[in-house]
């Protein structure tokens, strides 16, 4: 099942010496916690003059999308996808 939503989320991230950006390590969601066990893909978007860190990560079988804006400081997971057909 997939789906697309848009909702604020609690993260736990690093910002490792060296980096420009947050890795986000643990997410919870609707009253669950998910450790990240995969960072996929990872780019810069700019919406205006707002600057959002896309994050492309999995927690066991699930795969979320993840918006760091970094002017409000807010995570907010976009998708959220368990890989079964929907």
């Amino acid at each position: 099942m997939h789906q697309t939503i848009h909702e604020s989320i609690d993260v736990i991230a690093v910002f490792p010496r060296g980096s420009s950006h947050a890795l986000p390590k643990r997410i919870k969601w609707q009253g669950k916690d998910y450790s990240i066990t995969e960072l996929g893909m990872h780019y810069p978007q700019r919406q205006g003059r707002v600057l959002h860190h896309i994050f492309s990560v999995t927690a066991g079988t699930l795969f979320f999308r993840l918006n760091f804006n970094t002017e409000t400081l807010q995570w907010v997971v976009e998708e959220i996808s368990d890989g079964l057909a929907d």
